[in-house]
């Protein structure tokens, strides 16, 4: 079997990047061919460069649009394209990729695979349905993360902002041979908008954090804590924290809303965000969580910081209390996963796809979202009651112990086979 494995930035300072490369390299070792496709970083000035990555899997970065200094016209074309592609598909380089992929996927280059597998229904399977319009292609599996399937209510999120977009989402979940759902709630987010029933699977994907032994558990999150104590990075006292984007479906904020209640409860509790602030929103988002915090009296026992080494994450998420996923839409959201890792329970709205999770494993509590009470109760009880902190450890790790990439990379296996199948 050989697969085509497509997903938008594989480059180091993508957050998942790592994900994707040990995900194919694991599909690799149990005996199926796999190459790698993604779209090239933007000082890439070759239509198409292919290398090895890290794990020796070949790795083709296709650029987008024709770069600058052409000299030949394509500039000026390249960013009407994209002013085009903005207003009309939320995606500035949408047209630009259907014709860098159609250039790329000959009907040779397509005959050496049996199925495609794309990340997201949209913008990156929209494109490439566009792209393999008239020509003869291997079964398709799309696999979808939350936000390119968000429409209607969920639509300041998601791409679905647009009556184009809309119905782009549901012509592509339809043209799907497969669609692989990260969690339950996204299966049926995609049932939703009309892909059939028949042709959709639960795959969720890999935590990037290896479990910690359990008898080794209580060492590591002693040792996680002083050490961002000693560094300052963390005080003492109770520790929640929330890890993810900086955009607002995150609702970190409901989290600083719930603070003043949660301490005056449990006394000395701090609260930490802690995401990657890359554009213009992200940063006003965080900005306002500050803000909020300050508003509230609470601005010093909160902060907000950017992004952190992939590394450094299981050490944070060890040394806080409870992790926090109060978000208003997830399709999984894996932070609580990684915290599951640890030994950290969790609370989650009901709103993100970890919910199902977390309810089948006793891994927290759930409440609904935007609903300081019912933030502030199940936080509180948590704190306040060991018995009840212990049994949601021990359910969160039993939780991130089936997250494990052999059992994904083995799940992947079966859906190959199954949309290669007659």
């Amino acid at each position: 079997m050989r697969i085509l494995y497509f997903t938008g930035a594989y480059r180091p300072e993508s957050m998942v990047s790592h994900t994707h490369g040990d995900l194919v390299s694991a599909i690799r070792a149990r005996g199926v061919a796999a190459d790698m496709l993604t779209f090239a970083p933007g000082d890439q000035r070759e239509a198409v460069v292919t290398r090895p990555d890290r794990h020796g899997t070949r790795v083709t970065y296709l650029r987008v649009a024709g770069g600058s200094g052409s000299g030949n016209g394509s500039e000026i074309f390249d960013r009407a394209q994209r002013f085009y592609s903005a207003r009309r598909w939320q995606y500035a380089p949408f047209l630009s990729a259907v014709r860098a992929l159609r250039r790329y996927l000959t009907p040779d280059v397509l005959a050496r695979y049996d199925v495609l597998q794309i990340g997201m229904a949209f913008p990156h399977a929209t494109i490439f349905r566009r792209a393999l319009v008239g020509r003869a292609h291997p079964p398709v599996l799309v696999t979808i993360t939350g936000g390119d399937i968000a429409i209607g209510e969920k639509a300041e999120y998601g791409y679905g902002r647009t009556p184009a977009t809309r119905r782009a989402i549901r012509e592509t979940l339809r043209w799907a041979t497969l669609v692989q759902a990260n969690s339950p709630q996204s299966a049926r987010a995609v049932a939703a908008v009309g892909c059939p029933q028949e042709r959709i699977a639960v795959q969720p994907p890999q935590s990037p954090v290896t479990p910690v032994p359990e008898g080794e558990i209580t060492a590591f999150r002693e040792a996680a804590r002083a050490k961002l104590i000693a560094a300052g990075t963390l005080p003492a006292g109770r520790v929640l924290i929330g890890l993810g984007r900086m955009v607002a479906i995150k609702a970190f904020d409901d989290v600083i809303r719930a603070l003043p209640a949660v301490r005056a409860t449990c006394g000395e509790v701090s609260a930490h965000f802690i995401g990657p602030t890359r554009d213009a929103a992200a940063i006003a988002y965080a900005d306002s969580l500050t803000a909020l915090a300050a508003s509230l009296g609470m601005g010093e026992y909160v902060t907000v910081r950017g992004q952190i080494a992939a590394d450094d994450v299981p050490i944070y998420l060890a040394a806080a209390d409870l992790v926090l996923v109060p978000s208003l839409y997830d399709g999984l959201n894996k932070t609580g996963i990684e915290a599951g890792a640890v030994g950290t329970p969790v609370v989650v709205s009901t709103a993100a796809g970890l919910a199902d999770y977390v309810r089948e494993f006793n891994a927290g509590t759930v409440v609904p979202p935007r609903d300081p009470a019912a933030l502030v109760e199940a936080v509180t009880t948590l704190l306040t009651d060991s018995t009840a902190w212990s049994a949601a450890s021990t359910g969160a790790r039993a939780m991130a112990a089936t997250f494990t990439l052999d059992r994904t990379a083995d799940g992947m296996i079966r859906l190959y086979q199954r949309v290669v199948a007659p």
